[in-house]
């Protein structure tokens, strides 16, 4: 007897004791309950208060392990009354991550009104279920502004133990690419706090205190929603980019990414085949080819190459090379994309007619480490500035590139017949479309290299301006003013000139406004594999600024193997400038 009383004391002494304020809390929590209330993110606005996104309720599925005694059996059961098929929802995820006492694990997420009015009529079946409204995004535009906003999706397990995301919980819903992410701290608010009563069968009876939420901050883009859809309707059916800034501030007007995806996909359960398509499908929707990819920049390199040859004094505006369809060069042809060839030709007519000669000529005298100095003043070969993650810097190749980036003795030393493919804009060259926009407003502006900004202002409650942005000037760039003269002259050229390769930019319904612009054809492939596949097809390239007498807008674009940058670029970079008059004259 002695000895059962003792186990039963020590029993006792473990329970009250030793486990006692585990067991008192679990006994509270049976009872009172803290709950999590996730702030609404801030809206999204565009530069003329267009809503681009907002917040809507979600109703999530959700499952407290404590007071379902058979999950298999529950889930099992909400299976049959949503209609879904046997084993659709899983205890392996979410369920099997760490939590807290209590803490609800979501089985289902953003479901509709009919499925929450099926299990709520049903709930004495579903011992541990209970339904959460919270809110979550609701991107109003769609793929228009896909790659602009970015998208949210539930914080991962490397964001949490990140100090940028200190305070966050499991399951909590962050910005993953665009502006979302970058602005997360911004625009994420600060979640509140209500503490529940609840009935032995977990059912909420009563609320007892909470602490409100506080919403996130608004962000108002420099985007011109109307630009950005003329630049969407010009690449629908294929693959490219076009960026459109303010050539005196450096403010985003448009920033397209062809094809795109629908952010909203990501507010519920994302299905893995269309998972699948969006990271392995061809051509990729997730990728910003405004900023993270890099292509040869073909003959709008050639603004460049003759900028140089001019400021250098290596060449005048009146020197004459005669093209016959092609440049000897150390035993070879170089040839010209004009085979019959342009005859004699100058600075200005060899850039209206992008005559490849002319510049083999001007690379023999500059030499690749001049070129590749005028090139990085106007910020080619390194990010814009605008901050967005994952952006490609491009290439923009010089000895000491070569030098330090090939281990082989033989392929250190930068030969002469590589600089006369750099000045074409192909060889090692690489540029990505928002460089070829700060180049060519650059400019248009007298040398102004500007930070690229997708932000105007951000503001907090009660309209409150928290943030503002002014115009930042990342260099200024000396040229001689007759130089910048010249160049622009014969930009003019190549889309008034008749015997111009940009005349389809021009704008119609606005014949006052002068664009001065260039167009680029980079080759892919050679030329002998390239009729075996379409995606062997040269890119087109068309960089532009108007009006040209007094430039405020700068727009480039970028059409994947779309063949000539007079015929698939041009146009699209013309749609986008008459859209930015008009919407300017309202």
């Amino acid at each position: 007897m002695v000895f059962l009383v003792s186990l039963l004391v020590i029993r006792l002494w473990y329970l009250q004791i030793l486990k006692g304020s585990h067991f008192r809390n679990l006994s509270e929590n049976n009872r009172i309950r803290s709950v999590y209330i996730q702030a609404p993110r801030g809206l999204i606005f565009d530069r003329k208060g267009e809503l681009w996104a907002s917040n809507r309720p979600a109703f999530n599925v959700e499952l407290i392990k404590e007071d379902c005694p058979d999950e298999k059996k529950v889930l099992a059961k909400i299976e049959e009354i949503v209609e879904l098929p046997a084993g659709s929802l899983s205890l392996n995820s979410p369920l099997s991550r760490r939590r807290r006492p209590f803490e609800p694990r979501v089985i289902m997420k953003d479901v509709s009104r009919e499925v929450v009015a099926k299990i709520e009529a049903r709930k004495a079946e579903l011992p541990g279920v209970v339904i959460e409204a919270t809110p979550t995004r609701d991107y109003l535009q769609g793929e228009l502004g896909a790659h602009v906003t970015g998208y949210i999706r539930e914080i991962t397990k490397d964001q949490l133990a990140d100090s940028k995301y200190a305070g966050y919980q499991q399951g909590e819903l962050v910005g993953q690419f665009g502006l979302e992410s970058h602005l997360e701290e911004m625009i994420h608010g600060v979640r509140g706090l209500k503490r529940i009563e609840v009935n032995a069968m977990g059912m909420r009876i009563g609320e007892f205190s909470s602490e409100s939420e506080r919403m996130g901050n608004d962000i108002h883009l420099t985007i011109n929603s109307e630009m950005q859809r003329a630049a969407v309707e010009g690449l629908a059916g294929k693959k490219g980019a076009v960026v459109a800034l303010d050539v005196n501030t450096g403010e985003i007007l448009t920033m397209v990414s062809m094809p795109a995806y629908d952010p909203n996909i990501f507010t519920g359960e994302v299905k893995p085949d269309v998972w699948n398509d969006l990271i392995n499908g061809r051509p990729s929707k997730l990728n910003n080819r405004v900023l993270q990819a890099a292509y040869p920049p073909g003959s709008v390199f050639k603004v460049i190459t003759g900028l140089a040859g001019l400021s250098e004094k290596v060449v005048t505006p009146r020197d004459k090379v005669y093209c016959p369809g092609y440049y000897h060069f150390a035993g070879r042809n170089y040839r010209c994309h004009k085979k019959s060839g342009h005859g004699y030709v100058d600075f200005e007519s060899a850039l209206i007619q992008s005559c490849d000669v002319y510049y083999y000529s001007l690379a023999t005298k500059l030499g690749i480490d001049v070129i590749n100095s005028y090139a990085t003043r106007l910020g080619l070969g390194a990010p814009s500035g605008l901050g967005l993650a994952h952006e490609s810097r491009g290439l923009m190749p010089s000895t000491e590139w070569k030098r330090l980036y090939f281990k082989k003795p033989e392929d250190k030393v930068w030969y002469p017949g590589e600089t006369l493919s750099v000045v074409i804009g192909q060889g090692a060259t690489t540029t990505t479309p928002i460089q070829i926009a700060k180049m060519i407003a650059a400019i248009a502006n007298g040398g102004k290299l500007l930070r690229p900004q997708l932000v105007r202002e951000i503001r907090g409650g009660d309209n409150n301006l928290l943030q503002g942005f002014t115009p930042e000037v990342l260099s200024q760039i000396d040229f001689d003013p007759n130089v910048l003269k010249l160049v622009r002259k014969a930009l003019v050229g190549v889309v008034n000139d008749p015997r111009g390769t940009g005349g389809r930019s021009k704008l119609k319904k606005f014949p006052d406004r002068i664009v001065a612009g260039k167009t680029g054809t980079s080759q892919v492939v050679a030329l002998e594999a390239r009729l075996k596949h379409e995606d062997f097809e040269d890119h087109a390239w068309f960089a532009a600024y108007a009006p040209e007498e007094a430039p405020e807008v700068a727009v480039a674009v970028l059409v994947e193997n779309g063949g000539h940058g007079g015929t698939a670029a041009a146009p699209v970079a013309g749609m986008v400038l008459e859209k930015y008059f008009e919407s300017r004259s309202r």
